[in-house]
């Protein structure tokens, strides 16, 4: 016969199933029969399933046990992310909607005597032991620990408020006997709760207390579990009825009516580009990712590597937290010209930021760096003789000219007397001397350029020289100033 989960069409496997009382699971020797294609593949579980209900009831041993109506399977199942395959931890947030639990006759061991109150809650964890291996709680949740297991508002059980009527025919006479049938107790729960996990676990396991109180003491019950799969969108955001197993012989105490889901962080972006590029700024755009994994994005965050001269290397430094928009473009400021950095963008949806996706940028070329400090490399016939070296960096285009300046303090003289009382600096003019043609062959051969400087002043005078370097994006800083030279 099919079994249990078999969808239409399904291949049947070829093994013995032991005949079982209806919605209590059979034991496996070798544990349950292989699952055919349709069930047992590896799917991403936060993909939006078609809406239908479903009977969804849950074996207390090897199998998830069987499922009365999913309608018609997905014609797409969605392609898992390789993050699925390769069981990398990632973050997830684990939603449930709790509806009512239906009390079956089997749990009318609970019931509380007149000196007691009963009261039934339940709590939800994530495993991935087999299930066999899952360990039963030595202890009653009593709150919500995010991370470990969620626990619900804890209610009393009300009785129907409906009859059923069944109608029967007594033979030979052909008489018509009627009675009323009090319908199962109930537990309304009508709750929206939420787990945040570091990783998708394999299965999610139900558990139903029962807590009677009195007077003297309290006492909690374990009366059933549930266990339902993560890995299978199929069975999620949809309503769905799990039935509670008694955990010793395996009868049905309960049927629970929930809705869950599992969503994590979005895929990485696609297709980053640098659309513009200036000297301290740079636009940056890119495609939303191809899937947001269940949770629409609010945002993205960018990150910058920068190398800051630690002992670690480079550190990565937020630039935005979160945008305050969810358009896939953003401008990096507070840039150094013509130089190379990696940002990073990543979406971020309820749960975190996404996966990342980085993208190398460089800035507009801008005004070479300063030459090298200048000094006078001779001094003859009333003319001095300037000489500089290119500077480290020509801002990423060529060195076209240097321009030379001359600082002159007339009065001015070596000697300590004229340090203390001779002119000041605020007594310096400064001249304008003049350009000399950059090297063609400078960034292959570095060479020392020089220039020569007179006639110079006849009474005592103090020459400092500074030089500038100019390219097509500007001119740079002045160098240092030269030593002094006296006259």
């Amino acid at each position: 016969q099919p079994y249990p989960g078999a969808l239409p069409g399904a291949p049947v496997p070829v093994q013995a199933w032991p005949q079982a009382p209806c919605g209590v699971m059979p034991l496996y020797a070798q544990g349950p029969p292989p699952l055919p294609p349709s069930m047992g593949s590896f799917v991403h579980p936060i993909a939006a399933a078609q809406p239908h209900a479903a009977d969804f009831f849950l074996g207390p041993l090897h199998s998830y046990g069987h499922i009365d109506d999913f309608g018609p399977p997905l014609d797409h199942a969605p392609v898992p992310p390789g993050w699925h395959e390769e069981e990398e931890e990632r973050p997830h947030i684990l939603s449930v909607d709790l509806e009512e639990l239906d009390l079956r006759p089997e749990a009318d061991h609970m019931k509380a005597g007149w000196f007691e109150t009963l009261k039934y809650f339940l709590t939800l964890h994530p495993h991935s032991e087999e299930h066999d291996d899952i360990p039963l709680p030595k202890h009653a949740p009593k709150a919500t620990i995010q991370g470990e297991f969620l626990v619900s508002e804890i209610h009393p059980p009300k009785e129907p408020e409906v009859g059923v009527k069944r109608v029967s025919f007594r033979e030979g006479d052909g008489d018509v006997q009627s009675e009323r049938v009090r319908q199962h107790t109930y537990v309304p729960f009508k709750e929206h709760l939420e787990l945040k996990m570091d990783r998708l676990d394999a299965h999610l396991v139900a558990y139903l207390w029962g807590k009677k109180s009195s007077m003297r003491n309290e006492e909690f019950t374990l009366v059933g579990r549930a266990v339902a799969p993560l890995h299978d969108y199929q069975h999620q955001r949809k309503f769905t009825k799990w039935g509670v197993f008694d955990l010793t012989d395996g009868h049905r105490m309960a049927e629970l009516r929930l809705k869950y889901s599992v969503i994590t962080t979005p895929s990485a972006v696609q297709r980053p580009r640098a659309v513009e590029a200036e000297q301290t700024k740079v636009t940056l755009q890119w495609t939303p990712p191809a899937s947001d994994h269940g949770s629409p994005l609010i945002g993205y965050r960018i990150s910058i590597l920068l190398d800051q001269q630690h002992n670690d290397g480079p550190q990565w430094h937020t630039v935005c937290e979160l945008t305050k928009s969810s358009t896939p473009s953003f401008v990096v400021t507070n840039l150094v010209g013509n130089t190379a950095y990696l940002v990073d963008i990543q979406a971020v949806n309820k749960v975190g930021p996404g996966d990342a996706c980085e993208v190398p940028i460089t800035t507009a070329p801008c005004g070479p760096d300063p030459p090298s400090k200048p000094w006078v490399e001779e001094s003859r016939d009333d003319c001095l003789n300037v000489a500089w070296y290119p500077p480290p960096s020509d801002g990423g285009f060529p060195v076209k000219t240097y321009r030379l300046k001359m600082r002159k303090i007339l009065g001015a003289s070596a000697s300590t007397w004229n340090k203390w009382m001779g002119p000041k600096d605020s007594k310096a003019i400064w001249i304008d001397m003049g350009t000399v043609a950059a090297s063609e062959k400078e960034q292959d051969e570095p060479s020392m350029y020089n220039a020569w400087v007179g006639p110079l002043e006849k009474t005592t005078c103090e020459y400092r020289f500074q030089v500038f370097a100019l390219n097509k994006a500007g001119e740079s800083e002045g160098s240092e100033l030269s030593e002094p030279e006296y006259t």
